[in-house]
């Protein structure tokens, strides 16, 4: 059977074919994308999966997901906003626009007072959505009286993701022994370990420096000041422009997670502002994870958790006993795993930083509730098990490795694939 891995260089060019490149019009179609990591979760485009080969059936499922919708963990954003603006309006130069701004930034606040990080309404919706939807993909596994392993890292908003979760496959099946656990102990397989430090490499420097660039040129406050006050320079004299437009673009962003408010402020923004400003955190969570080639590799930081994943499957398979594994952390464990992983959405991460969000977007692989699932398939009578990727519900592939039954793998080729590129 020739499902064999291809040698590195090939890999790599593959990888970079392969990936699902982001283009400005794409952007424009769902402007929210511009949220980055505020993103709201969106449905799977996936509605049908792919049948496995004949003769396998689902006997285990790796989940691994983000929090659901949550609000800012840091209210200094709305606090900066209101400020200014109120400030403002004693002055008498707040424009029309700039009052409807601040009256909207005032029911957010309201809102959003003392709930930093925490779980929004939404949140709590996505997984439990997921969770159907994984019961009724994999109906044929989840209708048994099976044993679920889930765990949380001991931020609030991840133990309530794994209750929502967990309680609406509890409803679809009264008959799942269901463990839920949120412990430092535990805290090396559900989140990255921050105690290792890949050395810092010289050319992470420039690609600062080159991100940086992007991301001041594309605060570019004139427009916006313009829109807000009747007086610019004597409002300048109390307002950073550059602050606050970066302080609105995040309560404008994560507005869409609280969607009961009814409210909404991205059209203070242009387009082409949201989008400038979304390539400059974009290419920061590229740089923080080590996704472009010769920065510093922070994504071994995720080590422990792949292993986990890797030696937690094999356990199953060798006992023999169908179940489910479920993690619940966060963005910043989720689009590192996916690049440990080498799916194809996480791959491509080229020196050009201008053009990096043409190679990856990372709103397409962390968005709130992000989650990648690994489906287990076995056949009676052999010994050979697949496996599936789903990242964000949807069919995923990964480039470096050749299979013969797409979008499975041979789970052989995929632990020796892991094992060997990650040594």
């Amino acid at each position: 059977m020739n499902h064999r891995i291809i040698p590195l260089f090939i890999s790599l060019a593959m990888t970079v074919a392969a990936t699902a490149q982001t283009s400005k019009e794409e952007i424009y179609k769902d402007i929210y994308r511009t949220g980055s990591n505020y993103f709201a979760y969106p449905k799977p485009k996936t509605q049908k999966l792919t049948m496995a080969p004949k003769g396998y059936e689902p006997f285990y499922i790796s989940h691994y997901g983000r929090h659901g919708s949550r609000y800012m963990s840091n209210n200094d954003y709305y606090v900066t906003a209101i400020n200014k603006l109120d400030s403002a309006r004693q002055f008498g130069i707040l424009s029309a626009k700039g009052e409807d701004v601040l009256a909207k930034l005032q029911i957010g606040y309201a809102d959003a007072w003392h709930r930093e990080g925490d779980l929004s309404k939404l949140g709590a919706r996505q997984h439990r959505e997921i969770a159907h939807r994984m019961y009724e993909r994999f109906h044929e596994l989840l209708s048994q009286p099976l044993q679920i392993d889930a765990k949380s890292s001991t931020s609030r908003r991840c133990m309530l993701s794994m209750f929502n979760f967990c309680q609406e496959l509890q409803i679809m099946n009264p008959n799942l022994e269901i463990a839920m656990d949120a412990s430092k102990r535990d805290m090396k397989y559900v989140v990255e370990d921050l105690s290792i430090k890949p050395k810092a490499t010289a050319q992470s420097e420039t690609y600062e420096q080159q991100r940086s660039a992007i991301f001041e040129r594309a605060h570019n406050s004139d427009r916006l000041m313009a829109s807000l006050f009747t007086d610019v320079l004597r409002a300048s004299l109390f307002v950073d422009g550059r602050m606050l437009m970066e302080a609105l673009y995040n309560v404008v962003e994560d507005l869409q997670n609280v969607p009961e408010l009814n409210i909404s402020l991205i059209d203070i923004f242009t387009k082409d502002e949201l989008f400038n400003m979304w390539t400059g955190y974009n290419a920061g969570w590229l740089l923080s994870a080590g996704l472009i080639p010769g920065s510093t590799p922070n994504y071994l930081q995720q080590k422990e958790v792949l292993d986990s994943i890797v030696s937690t499957a094999d356990h199953v398979i060798q006992a023999g006993k169908p179940c489910i594994t479920l993690r619940f952390s966060h963005d910043s464990s989720v689009l590192p795993l996916s690049f440990l992983l080498g799916l194809k959405e996480a791959m491509g991460g080229t020196s050009d930083i201008e053009n990096l969000y043409k190679h990856i977007s990372i709103d397409k692989i962390i968005p709130m509730a992000a989650n990648i699932q690994l489906i287990f398939y076995r056949k009676k009578g052999s010994d050979d098990i697949l496996v599936k990727f789903l990242l964000n519900e949807n069919e995923t592939s990964v480039p470096a490795l050749k299979t013969n039954c797409a979008p499975y793998y041979h789970w052989s080729d995929v632990k020796e694939y892991l094992i060997t590129k990650h040594e």
